[in-house]
């Protein structure tokens, strides 16, 4: 097993796009008639060799992120992504999952993580999570991001 880390990334949220017959519908929310949304997209998540800090292992790609009221004190947090597994190694979460964080400025309102599963080498994969989480009542109006946080984690060298 190798050791890697991913940097943070984030990205603003905002309405959800127009449908348009350039581009796939946005995959997230699942239910959009649910309650107020919000919704980002981040280009890729790599996990980097720990030794050479450069050489991308595994990673995710093409990630829509969404947040939802549900209820005054509920949250939901919900990613679509597709799994990298064409560069050097397979990884997966089990041991150090993925930290999601919803941001308003650099304040953070609430927190997940995702035990993301097996990331196959020569595959790409989807892959979903959501999850609903306890907020104060006016967290939803302040949340104008989504970070995903800098992780460590272990990977599998392919081959």
């Amino acid at each position: 097993m190798d050791a890697c880390h991913s940097h943070p990334q984030y990205c603003s949220l905002g309405p959800l796009p127009p449908r348009t017959p350039a581009r796939p519908d946005p995959q997230v929310p699942g239910n959009e008639k649910l309650g107020p949304c919000r919704y980002g997209k981040i280009g890729s998540v790599y996990f980097y060799d720990a030794a050479s800090r450069q050489d991308p292992l595994f990673g995710l790609v093409e990630i829509e992120l969404s947040i939802q009221r549900l209820a005054e004190d509920v949250l939901r947090l919900e990613l679509y992504c597709i799994a990298d597994g064409y560069q050097s190694a397979c990884g997966n979460g089990s041991k150090f999952p993925l930290k999601i964080a919803a941001m308003a400025g650099e304040k953070v309102i609430a927190t997940a993580e995702w035990a993301y599963p097996p990331i196959i080498c020569g595959h790409a994969d989807p892959m979903t999570f959501a999850i609903d989480l306890p907020v104060d009542a006016s967290a939803f109006a302040a949340v104008d991001r989504i970070e995903i946080q800098k992780t460590t984690g272990e990977a599998r060298l392919c081959g």
